[in-house]
């Protein structure tokens, strides 16, 4: 039987010529363990995913991506040390690109499937972008053929103190092509929220116990404005039935999934140019 061969993607193409070693020259490489790695001053980077589980279905719906750095001797690295060390505005904006570009290249190249990618963008970034937010991260999933719409940018907590200017930002990246959700504090920020900005989705903390006190009316609230409703930080078995019976369709936290690194397909990273 005569098979016909797939022509490559821009994602598999890509994937391939990046080095299968880390060296000076080269800002992103293929490790050992097939996962893409990149380089920020003298830290490793690179990206566990944690998953949105559906408490309905119990499947997941995407993942978010956390990135995990060490430093020139092998020790972790916060997050929050990291993103210090871009002391500068531009070396924040060189991190963060850096950042959902290796979220997008180990995500989707792990496998094919239509879940959706959740990248938070740290507060500084937001201001220090005046406008058009996305644009540039947008040139890179063209290049790589990714839709769009299958990335969701959430602000932090931090950016609700000032809703005009989270609507702002958030509808940049809208017209963009990119889905929005927002972090809050407390479950009581929605009903502003939704005066400025009617975001796709919005996650509220399940470790708060205001959170858990109110969670029925939240989540009707964000029902009646066409928001999906996120519970975070679930980190015991037996809150899920409480979620679910409140209304709460979507959630994520240690009970339902720990973050993972992604492992990119064999198939992405050989093919045949023939």
């Amino acid at each position: 039987m005569n098979t016909v061969a797939t022509a490559p993607s821009a994602l598999e193409r890509y994937l391939h010529a990046l080095p299968r070693t880390a060296d000076g020259a080269q800002a992103v490489w293929i490790t050992p363990e097939s996962r893409v790695a990149g380089r920020f001053l003298r830290s490793s980077l690179s990206s566990v995913f944690q998953p949105l589980i559906d408490l309905e279905t119990g499947r997941g719906i995407g993942h978010e991506a956390f990135i995990r750095s060490f430093d020139e001797t092998g020790g972790d690295l916060s997050p929050w040390n990291l993103f210090a060390n871009a002391a500068s505005d531009e070396a924040l904006i060189e991190l963060d690109r850096l950042c959902r570009t290796l979220h997008v290249l180990n995500y989707f190249g792990s496998a094919d499937n239509d879940a959706s990618l959740f990248l938070n963008v740290h507060g500084r970034l937001m201001l220090a972008v005046g406008e058009d937010h996305g644009s540039a991260f947008g040139r890179v999933l063209s290049a790589l053929d990714i839709e769009r719409r299958r990335i969701v940018i959430e602000s932090p907590e931090a950016m609700s103190s000032d809703f005009s200017l989270l609507a702002y930002v958030l509808l940049n990246y809208r017209y963009n092509g990119y889905r929005v959700g927002v972090n809050l504090a407390r479950g009581e920020q929605i009903g502003e929220l939704v005066r400025h900005v009617r975001p796709d989705f919005v996650k509220l903390d399940g470790g708060r116990d205001d959170t858990l006190r109110d969670i029925g009316r939240h989540a009707d609230l964000c029902a009646r404005h066409g928001i999906q409703l996120i519970v975070k930080r679930v980190g015991q078995d037996g809150l899920t039935p409480r979620l679910r019976d409140a209304g709460v369709a979507l959630a994520q936290g240690h009970a339902l999934g720990r973050p993972q690194p992604a492992v990119i397909t064999a198939d992405r990273l050989a093919y045949s140019e023939e």
